[in-house]
């Protein structure tokens, strides 16, 4: 093989370092560094359908694949889904969607936010949690608000009949 395909051969895979991320539009893009001082501005990054994330760029490193070259050795690259893409996350915030806008954001400040259409159910053994449009349903397991027991099963004192009010739950 002479020297000049050789080169286009290392040169179709490569480690690069990225800057100037834009997470807007279908597709994220960014300048990338392929070599010392070589820059490629405006370069597609690809994202797998349902994960997105906007990497700090302190740091931030990806690879490059020049496409084209060898048949028999095909690489099959996450597939994606730019018209359900979810972008205009700030740096360092990373998402779970799909492509009816529920999802999971967790911000780099420490906040999570979880949005649904139709509900978001959490289970933690023999205990579930649902939060609908319809209200909170919690089945299994006692419910407590500063240590007292809101749930089916709490009492209250200094109960009295009539319009009167009750005493507070027990402890």
């Amino acid at each position: 093989m002479d020297k000049e395909t050789a080169d286009k051969v290392r040169g179709m895979v490569r480690r690069v370092t990225l800057k100037n991320t834009s997470d807007d539009g279908q597709t994220q893009r960014a300048s990338i560094e392929t070599a010392e001082g070589i820059w490629h501005d405006d370069v597609e990054i690809l994202q797998a359908y349902g994960v997105a994330s906007h990497a700090p760029e302190d740091g931030a490193v990806g690879i490059a694949i020049a496409v084209g070259g060898d048949q028999g050795d095909v690489v099959v690259l996450p597939v994606g889904n730019p018209s359900q893409r979810l972008g205009g996350l700030p740096p360092g915030a990373v998402a779970i969607y799909n492509g009816r806008g529920d999802r999971v954001v967790a911000y780099p400040d420490g906040r999570i936010d979880i949005q649904a259409g139709a509900s978001v159910t959490t289970t933690v053994g023999g205990v579930s949690m649902t939060v609908s449009a319809a209200g909170v349903a919690i089945v299994g397991g006692t419910v407590t608000h500063n240590g007292r027991d809101i749930g089916d099963t709490h009492r209250h004192v200094d109960v009295v009949a009539g319009p009167d009010l009750t005493g507070p739950p027990q402890p």
